[in-house]
């Protein structure tokens, strides 16, 4: 999948050399951290990926919502390998179950992602009512991921 989201990051670019050099090194750099079973490296190689793509083509386009999905999908069936083989036993017959979550998740993050598309390119005239209630959704919502992580942290 990774390997695939590369190039055609490398398709899309102009001058397709450096951006498949990227993609190379983003790979192997997945393919590393998933073979010593260190989930460290997915984000970094996802973020490789997802760059390579914003470089190489510049412009929100209903294929970036398809790019964006299997990133999602790429990061979690890496990490999904990296569980299999860790040092827990993972427990039998929750393979479809996980498998079918993982789908639905990706399936579900395409409309949404096409719903962030359309509304990016509404033009809304700004005020100071709208500047203010944005600033306040970004508050709570970084407000409730901090009471999460607190939450995780201390049990």
């Amino acid at each position: 999948m990774a390997a695939a989201l590369g190039a055609s990051a490398g398709l899309d670019a102009e001058s397709s050399g450096p951006v498949l050099a990227g993609a190379g090194s983003a790979i192997l750099f997945l393919g590393l951290g998933l073979s010593t079973r260190r989930s460290a490296a997915i984000p970094i190689a996802l973020l490789l990926l997802g760059a390579l793509h914003v470089i190489s083509d510049g412009d929100r386009s209903i294929g970036t919502v398809i790019y964006g999905s299997c990133l999602l999908l790429s990061a979690e069936l890496a990490y999904w390998s990296i569980d299999e083989h860790g040092h827990r036993p993972v427990q039998s017959g929750v393979f479809a179950p996980r498998l079918l979550a993982i789908l639905a998740v990706v399936a579900a993050a395409i409309p949404a992602s096409v719903l962030v598309h359309v509304a990016a390119d509404i033009d809304i005239p700004r005020s100071q009512a709208s500047t203010a209630a944005g600033a306040t959704a970004i508050v709570a919502c970084v407000a409730l991921l901090a009471a999460m992580a607190r939450r995780r942290v201390s049990s």
